[in-house]
């Protein structure tokens, strides 16, 4: 028999026995959230492949560097030229790596094209022989050349015959709607023979990007009979080219020269300037009334000069 001091001794009080309840209940509550967890992580491990332990490297983040090309302001250049500069004039210079406007004198008004119509004209022969509507071998019209010769030749020495051919089969009523639909000018119509500056560089964007015309050995022609176009009858590189030292100018130049009263109805010239060493690209547009081509020349020279 056990005596009464003896039960007293074994018996727990209220107290104790709480706090017993109360640290079993943490322990079952821990033993849970452990159970719970590892089965997550082997979940986890399960669902993904390329885990800590595995053998396949994991790729580190790597960040693509994209060329940060320096800012100029054409604009006081610009300015000085035309206050220096008779007659009708206007100018735009675009940035084609920062796709930005770097300087503009009088963007909205509208000159005869001359013979810059024949950008209009040429690019769409290329794409045509690009996606296989033309032959570029087969003869254009009656002009003695083929379709390809013609397109070089209507932008090299500006042979108007060539580009009258080309244009004649394209239509010109199609040309008018190719333009304001593909190549989205619809501020200029070609068959209207009138246009501005902004038109003329969207037409120069085109030229430069050329995203639509995939066969290399058109777009090396189309780049050389812009850059290397020798002296014939006239110089067509005498205006805006000739006042670039170490640029290429990929040029297209128009113009009306009234022989009586000596003076150039109009003189434009539109180009893409590449200074290769930094491999940077302008477009340079000039269209003017009244103007010599001696100082169209002068702001190829004041534009370099900034540069």
């Amino acid at each position: 028999m056990v005596s009464r001091k003896t039960r007293q001794r074994k018996t727990l009080s209220s107290t104790e026995l709480f706090l017993i309840f109360l640290s079993l209940m943490v322990i079952s509550m821990f033993l849970v959230l452990a159970i719970v967890l590892h089965s997550t992580i082997l979940k986890g491990e399960e669902t993904n492949p390329i885990s800590q332990d595995s053998d396949i490297p994991v790729p580190e983040k790597t960040e693509v560097e994209t060329p940060s090309y320096k800012k100029y302001d054409f604009q006081p250049i610009i300015d000085q030229w035309v206050s220096q500069t008779g007659g009708n004039k206007s100018v735009i210079v675009y940035d084609l790596e920062r796709d930005e406007l770097i300087g503009t004198y009088n963007l909205e008004a509208y000159y005869p094209t001359a013979s810059l119509y024949k950008l209009f004209v040429v690019y769409e022969g290329y794409l045509k022989i690009d996606s296989g509507e033309w032959e570029k071998d087969a003869r254009a019209g009656g002009t003695g050349y083929s379709i390809i010769e013609c397109l070089d030749l209507a932008i090299r020495e500006s042979n108007s015959v060539c580009a009258e051919t080309i244009w004649n089969m394209i239509g010109r009523d199609e040309l008018d709607k190719i333009t304001a639909n593909d190549f989205l000018i619809d501020a200029t119509t070609p068959s209207q023979l009138s246009s501005n500056v902004q038109d003329i560089a969207k037409m120069l964007k085109i030229y430069y990007w050329h995203r639509d015309i995939k066969d290399t050995a058109l777009i090396n022609q189309m780049k050389d009979s812009f850059l290397n176009q020798p002296t014939t009858e006239y110089n067509w590189r005498q205006g805006l080219p000739s006042g670039f030292k170490q640029a290429n100018v990929y040029n297209k130049v128009g113009w009306d020269y009234n022989p009586d009263s000596k003076y150039w109805n109009v003189y434009h010239d539109a180009a893409i300037v590449e200074f290769p060493e930094d491999n940077r690209h302008f477009i340079v547009v000039v269209m003017t009334s009244h103007v010599p081509f001696q100082q169209i020349k002068q702001l190829g020279t004041m534009l370099e000069e900034a540069y």
